[in-house]
C-alpha cells in the first residue's frame, strides 16, 4: 500500500473484488476524463476517485487499490485526462473479461 495514501481503520468489511471492479468501471464510464496522482484534484479524480465520489463509504481491499491506482497512474502524466479515462476504462473492461473468463486474460 502506498504510504502516501491516507487510510481509515474500518471494521466494515471489504466489498468482493470482482463486485468493486464492476462498480469502478461503472463510476469511470460515467465520467468523461481522469486525472494522475491524486484521487481528487479541482474537480477531477481518478478512477479510484470515481468509484469514492459514487459509493462513499465504501470499503476496498488495499491491494483493489493499489492495482487500479497503479494501473491509472502508470499512463504517463503527459497524456490527456481524456487519453487517461480512455486507456483505464479500456483495462478495467479488460480486467471485468477476464473475471468472466480467465482464457480472455491477453492483454487488449
Amino acid at each position: 500500500m502506498s504510504r502516501l495514501r491516507k487510510t481509515s481503520e474500518t471494521s466494515a468489511p471489504a466489498i468482493p473484488d470482482a463486485t468493486a471492479l464492476y462498480m469502478i468501471c461503472d463510476a469511470v464510464a460515467r465520467r468523461k476524463e481522469l486525472i494522475h496522482g491524486h484521487l481528487y484534484d479541482n474537480g477531477g479524480c481518478c478512477a479510484v476517485g470515481a468509484f469514492w465520489r459514487d459509493n462513499p463509504g465504501t470499503v476496498l481491499n488495499s491491494d483493489l487499490i493499489d492495482e487500479v491506482a497503479g494501473y491509472n497512474d502508470s499512463i504517463p502524466v503527459t497524456e490527456s485526462p481524456k487519453v487517461r479515462h480512455k486507456k483505464v476504462l479500456s483495462w478495467l473492461r479488460w480486467r471485468l473479461r477476464v473475471l468472466a473468463n480467465p482464457s480472455a486474460a491477453r492483454k487488449p
